[in-house]
């Protein structure tokens, strides 16, 4: 199955969504999406539904963003059917979009989750992109199996790598850089 990360500047936090099929609507014609909020410390999924009746789909609210990639004024706004997933973005003016991600699940009792992503606003671009093939891809069948368990990351795992530091790049391989 294919997905795509965003990911924090900084905290190591990231949201990733994987085009899935509709729970229980054989003949939808839009993906549900499984989407996993990480952190060192934090993991938690839901598989989010988009409402029919909404003004836009994920892939729509993601292309508002790269299209308004210099920046926007008031906060945008995106909730799948029954508010497991929602997302709220906004703007600094400078460099970066913010995203204010809730995840919440369960019956009896129901939990929720949020954190804050800063990310690149040029990132949204490859991200509507991306999400809008991957979707199209699982919708005509071209998807090995669509069934599968969605890859997961292990925060567990990542919290034992060390944090990612602004302005310290990556060591290359074959450099002396340790």
């Amino acid at each position: 199955m294919k997905y795509l990360d965003i990911a924090s500047r900084f905290g190591d936090v990231t949201v990733r969504v994987t085009p899935v099929p509709h729970p229980w609507d054989t003949a939808a014609t839009r993906p549900a999406f499984d989407v996993q909020l990480t952190a060192p410390n934090l993991d938690v999924s839901v598989v989010a539904i988009e409402d029919d009746d909404a003004p836009q789909t994920l892939v729509e609210f993601f292309r508002e963003l790269a299209d308004n990639h210099r920046g926007f004024d008031f906060d945008k706004h995106w909730e799948s059917l029954g508010g497991d997933l929602k997302i709220r973005s906004d703007h600094d003016q400078i460099n970066a979009i913010r995203l204010y991600v809730t995840l919440s699940g369960g019956v009896v009792p129901r939990w929720t989750a949020y954190a804050e992503l800063h990310v690149d606003p040029g990132r949204f671009d490859r991200v509507a992109i991306n999400l809008g093939l991957f979707g199209d891809e699982l919708l005509a069948g071209e998807v090995e199996d669509p069934h599968a368990e969605p890859p997961r990351i292990d925060p567990r795992r990542r919290a034992r790598e060390p944090r990612k530091r602004i302005g310290t790049p990556n060591p290359q391989p074959g450099s002396d850089q340790a």
